[in-house]
């Protein structure tokens, strides 16, 4: 039994070397059916890790596929490159830590998933400028308080998720005003289930 642990243990790490070293296929080589990417000519289930390019130097999508399904750390890139999303998926589920991010770079909304449903704290944030505000509704819109300033990535909102729902008291941060303080205020909902997050 001495001499079996540390040839199991030798080949387990072999095998997670070997696929770790794996160069990443291209996911437009797959075919996705219904969540699960086949290799398109055997239609076998793909392992190992994929990438998929906006062109040839920028990455659109990179992670691992376990038996055609996501696993491990996804992340999705704008097409200059910056990071739109990174999310952490189990057997085809997202399961672990999230975030997504602006085109700024700045965040947009980060939690954790659990088998799929938002589990724990969770936070939001501004996505406009005052500037983007003007040029979306035009300098003479008059249907929201211009004193007031949304800086994009500033926080919007906190709380905690349980089963994908807002449970507790949540703090909801209101924009910049033209002095440049926030303000903000608390939002009740049911009680957050005793044990949880």
């Amino acid at each position: 039994m001495t001499r079996t642990a540390p040839l199991l243990l030798g080949l387990l790490f072999g095998v997670q070397t070997a696929l770790i070293a794996q160069a990443p296929r291209s996911l437009d080589d797959l075919v996705d059916r219904r969540g699960v990417y086949l290799d398109a000519e055997t239609l076998e289930a793909h392992t190992g890790p994929v990438v998929a390019m906006w062109d040839a130097v920028n990455v659109r999508v990179r992670g691992t596929l376990q038996n055609g399904r996501w696993d491990g750390v996804l992340e999705r890139f704008y097409l200059d490159g910056k990071l739109e999303v990174k999310e952490t998926y189990r057997n085809g589920v997202l399961h672990g830590p999230f975030a997504s991010y602006f085109r700024t770079g700045r965040p947009s909304d980060r939690g954790t998933y659990a088998e799929g449903r938002l589990q724990g704290a969770y936070e939001a944030f501004w996505s406009r400028t005052q500037g983007d505000i003007h040029a979306a509704h035009g300098a003479g819109h008059t249907g929201m308080d211009m004193d007031m300033e949304m800086a994009a990535g500033d926080l919007m909102e906190r709380g905690t998720m349980v089963d994908g729902r807002p449970c507790g008291e949540w703090y909801r941060f209101l924009p910049r005003n033209s002095q440049g303080l926030r303000t903000g205020g608390t939002v009740m909902y049911p009680a957050c289930p005793a044990g949880s997050p």
